[in-house]
């Protein structure tokens, strides 16, 4: 995407007009869009809001400093050049600064006549070459090379927001749509969670569920969050099949070994997988009270045990909806990023339907499933 950055030009104005207007010639030459002391009011009671708002807007802050320390803002005592300058730093915006390079060469009228003033502008001199990275300028010409030099770098290199104009932003879109939506329209991901977190669309999936696929390390967190789901899903009549590794198995070995390298992780991940199958139980048993129970309509659940697998959750109501988390140890669940899937033709979800069955197929073989009763 083409972007203009806004470039805030902080300088004192009556010595360097020339200057300024080289500079601003020379940035609207480069692309960038100048902002300075010739946008605003008169009157430095009502400039200086505006001054605030042009620096927060701005993508770069350029000071240019040379003989005079400028007018006195009366809030704080400082120079409305010094005054930019800290507002500038204040709200992180990229500093560029360029010191004249031999104040003594300047014309009288351009250097400050009085000793107070002179310390003033020698000590913001001295504070801006201690903070950032400063350069020398000579001549307008030279200075507007420099800054226009420096700036090109920093556009290059930099992540500002910029300006970009409105009638591209239809563009940019459908170019974005054709590498990023389009394809992810089509694998049926219809949101991504940065913290593994599926909220109201989990718990409503998954009480309404016929048939419910999990495949996880543990799944200790997913039924203590969704516990009354899971009841109301069995209470209808529901099914749903767990895939847990297998408590003596060298998965769950190599993971509680990968993760233990990386501090202590508390509850050992077999001892969760028995934990689950226990509050499995439970769960069903509350399904199956009397209060709740309908005849006819008791569901079941079920638990297969794998040897090795890509440590993931997997969750899949039905044939229609999924959620999918994949998560490398030592990092858990909430910790990494996780897909809301819908059903298609080529869809993710279907791939992951296909993949736990033909996983549930292979523990079958090995008779290492088992139905659960209340």
């Amino acid at each position: 995407m083409q972007k203009r950055y806004q470039v805030f030009i902080s300088s004192t104005r009556t010595d360097l007009e020339e200057e300024r207007r080289t500079l601003t010639d020379a940035l609207l030459m480069n692309q960038f869009i100048p902002v300075g002391m010739e946008h605003f009011p008169a009157s430095p009671d009502k400039a200086w809001p505006i001054i605030k708002r042009f620096i927060d807007e701005c993508d770069f802050y350029v000071l240019v400093i040379a003989g005079m320390y400028g007018s006195i803002n009366p809030a704080n005592k400082l120079s409305y050049t010094e005054s930019e300058y800290h507002y500038a730093a204040q709200a992180k915006k990229p500093l560029y600064a360029f010191i004249h390079e031999d104040v003594s060469s300047l014309p009288a009228m351009n250097v400050e006549r009085t000793t107070a003033r002179r310390r003033k502008l020698a000590e913001f001199t001295a504070r801006v070459e201690a903070d950032v990275v400063r350069a020398s300028w000579s001549n307008p010409s030279d200075l507007a090379t420099k800054v226009t030099a420096a700036l090109n770098r920093a556009a290059w290199d930099s992540s500002a927001v910029g300006w970009v104009r409105a009638d591209s932003v239809p563009e940019q879109f459908e170019a974005l749509h054709a590498e990023l939506l389009h394809p992810c329209d089509r694998l049926g991901i219809r949101r991504v969670s940065i913290d593994g977190v599926a909220g109201p669309d989990m718990r409503e999936n998954l009480a309404r569920a016929l048939t419910t696929r999990i495949m996880s390390t543990s799944a200790v967190r997913l039924l203590e969050i969704y516990r009354q789901s899971f009841i109301e899903a069995l209470t209808d009549g529901g099914h749903i099949k767990v895939l847990l590794p297998d408590p003596q198995g060298n998965f769950l070995t190599d993971v509680e070994e990968s993760e233990s390298a990386h501090g202590p992780r508390g509850v050992k991940i077999s001892d969760e997988v028995a934990l689950v199958r226990n509050r499995l139980l439970d769960i069903l048993r509350e399904a199956a009270a009397p209060r709740r129970s309908r005849p006819g309509s008791r569901g079941t659940v079920e638990i297969g045990y794998f040897t090795t697998h890509l440590r993931s959750t997997l969750v899949l109501c039905d044939d229609h909806w999924g959620w999918l988390t994949m998560t490398l140890p030592p990092a858990r669940a909430p910790e990494t990023a996780s897909l809301m899937l819908s059903g298609g033709d080529r869809s993710l979800l279907n791939v992951c339907i296909r993949h736990f069955e033909r996983t549930w197929d292979v523990v079958a073989s090995r008779h290492a499933t088992e139905l659960l009763g209340p």
